[in-house]
């Protein structure tokens, strides 16, 4: 019953995931930014806990399936289920690494956003900006001297990092 359930929800959560056209995870986006924090926090993503219990229902299943006992119906879901939830967690590591995971860079330049963490020299900041009728909130750097509450545009990005410019709305 534990595995039935799931294997519904989670591969319910992905279907939507997959079908609802949604690429985004629960969290902040450390786009092109790398934080050992972020590298384990990608283990616990919404994507991987949900790839981790569809498949973990999915393996414990067919080991039923396969007339396997219970406590090697809950080794095979087990191991099912951490193959899959790791391959995601790392898959979206990598995608954020590189800058590949949600809306196109390009589509981004000429937004504007509000600060709302300042960027300094050694560190980026942090900025929301409304993508496809969502507020979302992306790491940025700029040249600029930024405050937060300040209006930018964003004018392109450099691996997943945007770099954005004061704007006066003129």
């Amino acid at each position: 019953m534990l595995y039935l359930f799931c294997l519904i929800v989670g591969g319910g959560l992905m279907a939507l995931s997959v079908f609802g056209g949604h690429d985004h995870d629960l969290g902040a986006d450390h786009a092109g930014v790398d934080h050992p924090a972020s590298d384990i926090a990608s283990f616990f993503s919404l994507r991987s806990l949900t790839s981790f219990a569809a498949f973990f229902g999915l393996g414990g299943l067919a080991a039923a399936g396969l007339g396997l006992g219970g406590v090697a119906q809950l080794a095979f879901a087990l191991v099912c289920g951490l193959l899959v939830g790791t391959f995601a967690a790392v898959a979206l590591r990598l995608a954020r690494r590189h800058g590949n995971l949600g809306t196109h860079s390009a589509a981004l330049e000429g937004r504007v956003a509000q600060v709302l963490v300042a960027p300094a020299a050694n560190r980026p900041g942090k900025v929301e900006l409304t993508i496809e009728g969502q507020l979302q909130q992306r790491l940025v750097r700029s040249e600029d001297v930024l405050r937060p509450g300040d209006q930018v545009i964003v004018v392109g990005d450099q691996g997943g990092l945007l770099d954005v410019r004061a704007w006066s709305g003129t």
